[in-house]
């Protein structure tokens, strides 16, 4: 039968590019957004297969994680990473697989140049495309307080080639294909005599029935538009889009069928599910909150980290802005720091705090602009991560820094700023500052009697009347040990000060009630006022020391002015400084050592040497005593040369018994580090002793670096360019200033044994001593606890993490050969 062929209304041939364009864009759309995110989180991402392939790696380019993707991509995790963590991720992926999880996380640890570093791993499985992805996050630096994450998510480019448009004519009553174009016979391979003799249910993979269903619905106009598989010669399976309606030929209906080739943009679409399935697992898994805001501050995205956060559904966050959510003060905030990002055109941090559960909350949030292909910002994107925890550490630090551990009282560094502070004041009205110098009288016959725990107890008593008596604009403060400081600020008088001197030696004379037991414990006061007796800190200061020996010399128990014809020294102290003059060269000195022990091991790793001395005329005067008279008159640095050259001795012969990689511990005092031949006199002692400079740990106080003096910074730098151990003593009972440990090239951290003492009793010990080993260690510093006397100390201490212990559990300080008897016979 001739068939005459009518013309048409159809589609554009060009919709097949139109589609394909409009799937781009939302691909782009979306690899904008994951890069963006990606870019400003710190997160490392792998895509595994069940089996642990690595299929896709992102890592910000910055972190100290990031490699070529080449060194990842097609190989498992034991071929990457060290044998602990790859094992870890194998048991884990193995874990996740068997058991009914869908997410495992656990942690680990990798060696790098500075130091270890800890990571949280989240395993997600995706079992729609059998894949796992695993998000590795850096957990060293949360009281730092910043997180940004940088991945960057490839998604598929692909592009649709352009066809021309498939035509066919079908008898709706039976399928048969009438008439076929170019285009079809191309499409579907067929030779056009063999094409036009087949039958539509010959090519579309739906029943017969279902496709007469469908050819009805054509026909009557109810529906023309219909998506099919469809197979073409070779067997290959097509989706295509089918367009077909009614037109009537010869008086009969048949329908005009155009047929469009989307298999491609299936393909994509499913991609595109995929990639919008990944980025709605990463969105909601970061461990973070992330919103999206649009340029009128409309929040547009949110994830599920924010709903769970807040306690709310998206439909009470979407499309609203900051002013219709919170406070009008944070909106103002809030917004300002929107259109600061979207102005820059870069990323801003914004710290806030914000309340949970009615307790305040520390927040950083990193804001950055969403950049379309035309360089024009269409929205904003924030991340927000939860830094209290660093903040409340870096509190404790900065407290620590400033304030006695035991007493909470200023610190020696804080009272004597404030000191500074009030003379300039003073100097300003024209008035008086008044300081007292008061040490407890017989503490450490206390101390040693009773313990340290009783005498910890007195010393926090002591404050608590301290301060009770003193005005709320005067400081009192602990110098160290039992010496206390307070300073009266607004006074027109030197007799001002009696009263209150008075008022505090009495409320010392009032006996103390320790564990059920009644003590009687007094103080003696040195007196100095600026500026009739001193016009700086340190002479003021000084002076007042000197004025309180006086007191004590005078029987105790009171108090003394500063003047200017009082003797410079306390007769012990005047009669120390006549014994130390010559006392090396009688061999009056010795050199005792105290071991040090690897927690971890269990075994020596080498010891400190403390200096003894035993005078025929005072006989034994303990360090505490005679160091400060060898500091003032300049004999520190003989001894020091002395010690060093006894240690570094002892160390050769230890090392030669024991071939044992073992290392000494020396003392360096602040007179010494003014000695300009300090650093040539160690290199030549290290050539004669034959001893390596990395077995030499040498000891530097806090106070050492108080002064800023650039020798000090030279000393440093080239003791450390020479190889010798450098350790900060005594870490948190003095200055305690953090940028000593960035700024000077520490390798060891000792923990005061006052920290010590308290690990076990005190939880607020145990926490700063837990704080100072994780500052430690994210520094790449070890650390030495000393004053270790009790098993619970050293249990404690090992579970925080703690490198290394010293103190008389372990043994007390002892001569060179009761040291190798000792190290040939330990056990602990």
């Amino acid at each position: 039968m001739a068939v005459n062929k009518p013309s048409f209304a159809t589609k554009s041939d060009n919709s097949v590019d139109n589609q394909v364009i409009n799937v781009e864009q939302q691909l782009r759309q979306d690899e904008l957004i994951l890069d963006s995110i990606f870019t400003a989180l710190s997160d490392l991402f792998f895509l595994m297969d069940y089996e642990g392939t690595i299929l896709d790696y992102r890592a910000n380019e910055d972190s100290d994680l990031y490699v070529q993707p080449e060194m990842f991509l097609g190989k498992k995790m034991h071929e990457v990473l060290s044998e602990p963590a790859a094992i870890l991720f194998d048991e884990n992926r193995l874990v996740l697989l068997a058991a009914d999880k869908e997410l495992v996380t656990f942690d680990y640890e990798l060696e790098f140049d500075k130091g270890k570093k800890q990571f949280q791993a989240r395993i997600l499985k995706l079992p729609k495309i059998s894949k796992i992805i695993a998000i590795i996050q850096d957990i060293t630096e949360r009281t730092q307080i910043e997180i940004a994450l940088k991945i960057s998510e490839s998604i598929y480019r692909q592009m649709f080639e352009k066809n021309q448009a498939i035509k066919l004519i079908i008898d709706p009553t039976d399928g048969a294909i009438i008439e076929a174009n170019k285009a079809a016979v191309e499409f579907y391979g067929y030779k056009y005599q063999d094409l036009i003799s087949k039958n539509i249910f010959d090519l579309n993979l739906l029943t017969k029935q279902e496709i007469l269903k469908k050819m009805e619905l054509a026909k009557q106009e109810k529906c023309v538009f219909f998506d099919f598989q469809h197979q073409t010669a070779t067997g290959e399976i097509k989706h295509v889009e089918v367009y077909s309606g009614p037109i009537n030929i010869a008086d009969k209906t048949f329908l005009f069928s155009i047929v469009q080739d989307v298999t491609k943009k299936k393909c994509i679409e499913n991609k595109l599910k995929q990639t919008e399935q990944r980025f709605r697992d990463l969105f909601n898994n970061i461990n973070a909150e992330i919103f999206i805001k649009d340029l009128q501050g409309k929040y547009i995205l949110v994830n599920d980290n924010l709903l769970n956060f807040y306690g709310i559904n998206a439909s009470d966050i979407i499309d609203k802005t900051d002013q219709e959510l919170f406070s009008q003060d944070k909106a103002k905030l809030y917004r300002q720091s929107d259109l600061d990002t979207i102005k820059m055109m870069h990323s801003i941090i914004l710290e806030d705090t914000v309340e949970v559960n009615k307790c305040q909350r520390y927040y950083s949030t990193t804001k950055f602009p969403l950049i379309n292909p035309n360089g024009q910002v269409y929205a904003v994107c924030g991340i927000s991560t939860d830094i209290t925890d660093t903040k409340i550490a870096e509190e404790k630090i900065l407290h620590q820094a400033h304030f006695d551990t035991l007493t909470n009282l200023p610190n020696r560094f804080l009272s004597l700023d404030r000191l500074e502070q009030m003379l300039k004041e003073a100097q300003r009205n024209d008035e008086k500052v008044a300081v007292l110098f008061l040490d407890l009288d017989d503490f450490k016959k206390i101390n040693d009697t009773l313990g340290h725990e009783v005498g910890d107890k007195l010393l926090i008593e002591s404050a608590k009347r301290l301060k009770s008596i003193i005005r709320d604009e005067d400081t009192v403060g602990r110098l160290g040990g039992d010496e206390f400081i307070v300073i009266l600020r607004g006074i027109t008088n030197s007799s001002d000060v009696q009263p209150v001197t008075e008022a505090l030696l009495n409320k010392f004379r009032q006996p103390f009630s320790i564990d059920n037991r009644e003590l009687i414990l007094t103080s003696s006061v040195g007196i100095a006022v600026y500026p009739d007796d001193a016009e700086s800190v340190s002479e003021i200061l000084r002076n007042a020391d000197t004025a309180m020996y006086q007191a004590k010399d005078l029987g105790r128990n009171g108090f003394s002015y500063f003047t200017q014809s009082m003797n410079q020294n306390v007769s012990r102290r005047l009669a120390v400084e006549e014994q130390i003059r010559g006392a090396l060269e009688r061999d009056e000195f010795d050199v005792h050592y105290q071991i040090q022990l690897d927690m971890k091991s269990e075994k020596i790793i080498g010891a400190e040497a403390l200096l003894r001395w035993h005078n025929c005329v005072l006989g034994n005067i303990t360090p505490d005593e005679f160091i400060p008279v060898a500091e003032q008159t300049g004999l520190i640095v003989c001894l020091g040369q002395f010690v060093l050259n006894q240690a570094l001795a002892t160390i050769k012969q230890w090392q030669n018994r024991s071939h044992g990689n073992l290392r000494i511990a020396v003392n360096l005092s602040p007179r010494q580090f003014r000695d300009p031949e300090l650093v040539g006199f160690v290199e030549k002692a290290l050539i004669n002793a034959d001893v390596a400079a990395s077995n030499l740990e040498l000891e530097i106080t806090e106070g050492v670096l108080l002064s800023g003096h650039s020798y000090i910074d030279k000393a440093l730098t080239s003791l450390n360019k020479l190889g010798v151990i450098l350790s900060m003593d005594d870490f948190g009972t003095g200055y305690s200033s953090l940028s000593y440990l960035r700024t000077y090239p520490f390798d060891v951290l000792k923990v005061d044994r006052c920290f010590v003492s308290g690990i076990i009793e005190n939880n607020a010990d145990k926490e700063l001593v837990n704080a100072t080993i994780a500052m430690s260690h994210a520094l790449g510093l070890k650390v030495v606890a000393e004053g270790v006397e009790t098993k619970e100390q050293y249990h404690m201490l090992a579970q925080l993490g703690c490198d290394y212990a010293q103190g008389y559990l372990l043994s007390k300080p002892v001569p060179k050969n009761e040291l190798f008897a000792l190290a040939d016979n330990f056990s602990f």
